[in-house]
C-alpha cells in the first residue's frame, strides 16, 4: 500500500465566497447551557486547513503506524494520566466524577463522567482494570464531544459535493436513506481531513464530524446519520485515529450482523479459552451471578469483532433486571472479546445509575418480562457456542495491516479529521470516517 502526501486543488466554495460558522457559546459555570449556530459569515474563500498542517497530522498518524500494538498499562501508568488531564475537565466544563463501581456486585471498576452542558449526552462511561484506568476512559469520551462541539469557525466553508470534487458514492451509505437523492446539489457544511493511505487532502461533511446534536438540529444538518462512531480522544494523534478506526469497524461488523438471517444460531462463540483477560473477567461477573454470551461479527476486513450479552441470572432479586450489550473490535478476539464483555458490564452500571439522559422511564418499563425472557433464552438455552475458529484466532500483525486489510475489503477509503488538541496536556481529538463501512443506527 502506497502512504504518500499528495496535494489536490479545490474549486471554490460558493458563489458568495462566505462560509458558515459553527459555534459554541460556553457559558459562565459547569451547568451552563451552550448554544450552536451555524450561519453564513463572510470570510475570504479559502481551504480552511494548511497544507502543512494536514502534512504534519497524517505524518504523525502513519510513525504512529509502525508500532507495535499497545500493552496493558501499570496502574502507576493510568494514574500519572489521570493527574496529566484532570486540569482540562474543567476547561472542557466537566463537573463531576463519579465512581459508579459499587452500584452493581461484579466489582469491574467503572467510572461515569459528567458535563452537564454538552449538546449530546451529559454522560460518559470508562471502565478499566483499576480505577484510574476507568477514569480515564471516561474522561476521554467526554472529551471527543467535547472537542467535537466546539469546531472554529475558520476551519469550516460552505460549498456543494460537486463544487469540491467530491467522488460519485462517496459519503452515500452515510446519508439518512430520505437524503439521497439530490444531496449533492445541496451546499452544506465542509471541513478538511486526509485520505489516511494517501495523504490526499479531502473535504469531510462537517455533519459526520461535530456533535452539536441539539434539537431542532443546527441549520444545514439533517443529511447524514447522527454518530459519534469513529470519534477519539488519546494522548497523539495516531492512538486516537486507531481507536475510532477500530471503532468504524465494529459498527460495521455489527451492521452486518443485524442484516444477517440466523445470525445468533451460528456466530455464537464458546467463552472460554480465549485468553486469560476473558477467563478473569468471565469469573468475576459469575461471582456475581452475571451470565455472558459471545458472538462473533465477520468484518469484511478479518479484524476480530465480538458482540456480547448479559444478563443477571443469580438468586434472589436482581440488581438490574434488563440485559445489557456490549461490541467491540480489537487486533485479536481475546482483546475484543474482553473490550466487549467490559463495555456490557459498565452498560450495567450506567443503566441502574439512571444517569444517562437518552434512558428515560420508558426505557426501564418497556416489555421488560418479554425482554427479560427472550435474553435469557438467547444467553442460556443456546448453548455453551463453538471455539474460534482459526482465521478469527488470528491476531492482527500490526496496525499498518490492519489498514491495508480494510484498504483490501473495500471499506475504504479511511478518513481522518484533526478535530481538536489540547496543547498543556497532549490529548488530541480525531475522527475517523470509514466511507465505505454499513452505518449501524439501531435503537435497542
Amino acid at each position: 500500500m502506497s502512504l504518500r502526501i499528495c496535494v489536490r486543488r479545490l474549486k471554490s466554495r460558493n458563489a458568495k465566497g462566505q462560509r458558515p460558522c459553527c459555534s459554541a457559546r460556553a457559558g459562565q459555570s459547569g451547568s451552563s447551557i451552550l448554544s450552536a449556530s451555524f450561519e453564513p459569515q463572510a470570510q475570504p474563500s479559502r481551504i480552511p486547513e494548511t497544507i502543512e498542517g494536514l502534512s504534519a497530522f497524517h505524518h504523525e498518524i502513519i510513525s504512529g503506524l509502525s508500532r507495535p500494538w499497545s500493552q496493558g498499562r501499570e496502574p502507576e501508568e493510568a494514574e500519572d494520566r489521570l493527574r496529566k488531564i484532570m486540569p482540562l475537565c474543567r476547561r472542557a466544563r466537566i463537573t463531576r466524577l463519579a465512581d459508579l463501581t459499587g452500584l452493581d456486585r461484579v466489582g469491574v471498576p467503572v467510572v461515569q463522567a459528567i458535563r452537564p452542558a454538552a449538546l449530546s449526552e451529559v454522560t460518559s462511561l470508562g471502565r478499566g482494570a483499576v480505577l484510574a484506568e476507568a477514569a480515564v476512559g471516561a474522561i476521554m469520551e467526554s472529551l471527543e464531544r467535547y472537542f467535537a462541539e466546539s469546531i472554529p469557525t475558520q476551519r469550516t466553508f460552505l460549498a456543494t459535493a460537486d463544487e469540491v470534487d467530491i467522488a460519485d458514492g462517496l459519503f452515500d451509505r452515510l446519508l439518512v436513506p430520505d437524503c439521497r437523492e439530490n444531496w449533492r446539489l445541496r451546499a452544506i457544511l465542509w471541513i478538511m481531513g486526509l485520505d489516511v493511505a494517501t495523504g490526499h487532502p479531502q473535504p469531510v461533511p462537517l455533519e459526520l464530524v461535530h456533535s452539536c446534536y441539539t434539537e431542532p438540529p443546527p441549520a444545514g444538518d439533517g443529511l447524514f446519520v447522527r454518530t459519534t462512531t469513529g470519534l477519539a480522544c488519546h494522548m497523539d494523534a495516531c492512538s486516537a485515529f486507531l481507536h475510532g478506526l477500530f471503532e468504524c469497524i465494529e459498527r460495521d461488523a455489527i451492521a452486518r450482523a443485524f442484516a444477517t438471517h440466523g445470525f445468533f444460531d451460528r456466530m455464537r462463540m464458546a467463552s472460554t479459552g480465549l485468553g486469560a483477560r476473558v477467563d478473569h473477567i468471565r469469573s468475576a461477573a459469575a461471582a456475581g451471578g452475571i451470565s455472558f454470551a459471545l458472538w462473533h461479527a465477520p468484518s469484511p476486513a478479518g479484524v476480530p469483532a465480538v458482540w456480547c450479552q448479559t444478563i443477571e441470572t443469580g438468586p434472589g432479586e436482581p440488581i438490574l433486571a434488563l440485559p445489557t450489550e456490549g461490541y467491540a473490535a480489537g487486533p485479536s478476539v481475546e482483546a475484543a472479546a474482553a473490550s466487549a464483555m467490559l463495555e456490557a458490564l459498565s452498560a450495567r452500571a450506567g443503566a441502574i445509575s439512571g444517569a444517562r439522559d437518552d434512558q428515560t422511564r420508558g426505557h426501564y418499563r418497556r416489555s421488560m418480562d418479554a425482554a427479560v425472557a427472550k435474553a435469557r433464552q438467547l444467553i442460556l438455552e443456546a448453548g455453551p457456542g463453538r471455539p474460534a475458529d482459526a482465521a478469527l484466532s488470528l491476531p492482527i500483525a500490526d496496525p499498518v495491516s490492519l489498514l491495508q486489510g480494510v484498504m483490501s475489503a473495500g471499506l475504504g477509503p479511511v478518513l481522518a479529521v484533526p478535530v481538536g488538541s489540547d496543547t498543556d496536556t497532549g490529548v488530541q481529538c480525531v475522527r475517523t470516517v470509514l466511507a465505505g463501512a454499513h452505518p449501524f443506527f439501531v435503537l435497542r
